[in-house]
This record gives structure tokens, C-alpha cells and sequence, in this order.
């Protein structure tokens, strides 16, 4: 009977936080200090040199670039907008809760991204973006 009672009790504990951490708050973006600040062009030679070493430096972490825009995406939830990075078959791409974000963003424009790096596929994706500030 003990060893129910037990059980029912770390069950009961492991279930709440659980659920406390499944909603715990995210972090405003557009707020908190980047941990790291640097152009698209330095993240993506970063992960082209070692993507290993990168991952360990920039993975999980609030990277701040500042580019030009090369293409304004709007899908069913949220937005995305892709970064140039020097490098024609790799950009950065930066991902938004709201489409309202990307709304006045264009082609062309220079813009200032705060967001959580995920690593990179064929290109570097941050996530929770903001932005921090635009300029032509």
C-alpha cells in the first residue's frame, strides 16, 4: 500500500511540472539582451567551418544579425523573412509569431533580427524573431 501511495505522489508531482514547464512563459524577444551579436555572413561561415563548434556556440542561444531581406514570407500562422548571407545557396532565415511583424518589411530593406538560433539545415533558421530595428 506504502509503495502506491509513493507512486501516486512522485506521479502527481512529475505531472505538475510538467504541465508548469509545457506553459511556461517564452522570453519577449524584442527585450532581452542577445547573447551574441554578429552579421549573417559571420553565423553562416561559422557553422560552414565547423558546424559542431557552432552548434555548441550559437545553438539555443539569442543571436542578433543585421542584413538585407531577400524575400518576405507570409504563411497561415506567423511569418518568416530570409536574410541574405553572401552566399547564394545558404541564407538566414528568420521566423515570426505574427504575420503583423513582416507586414512593412520588403525586399531590399535593412533590418536588425533578434532571435533563437536552431542550427543549421541547408540554412541557418532563428526562431521568436523580433525586430530590432529597420533602416534603407
Amino acid at each position: 500500500m506504502k509503495k502506491w501511495i509513493v507512486f501516486v505522489l512522485v506521479a502527481a508531482v512529475a505531472g505538475f511540472a510538467g504541465y508548469k514547464m509545457y506553459n511556461k512563459k517564452h522570453t519577449d524577444t524584442a527585450t532581452a539582451k542577445a547573447d551574441v551579436v554578429m552579421s549573417p555572413q559571420e553565423l553562416l561561415s561559422a557553422y560552414e567551418s565547423d558546424e559542431n563548434a557552432a552548434n555548441a556556440k550559437y545553438l539555443d542561444k539569442l543571436v542578433e544579425v543585421e542584413g538585407i531581406i531577400t524575400s518576405v514570407n507570409a504563411p497561415e500562422k506567423g511569418s518568416s523573412l530570409t536574410m541574405d548571407s553572401g552566399n547564394p545557396m545558404a541564407a538566414i532565415i528568420c521566423e515570426f509569431e505574427s504575420q503583423e511583424v513582416t507586414k512593412t518589411l520588403k525586399q531590399g530593406d535593412k533590418v536588425r533580427v533578434k532571435g533563437y538560433c536552431t542550427g543549421k539545415l541547408d540554412d541557418i533558421v532563428l526562431s521568436r524573431c523580433s525586430v530590432v530595428a529597420t533602416g534603407q
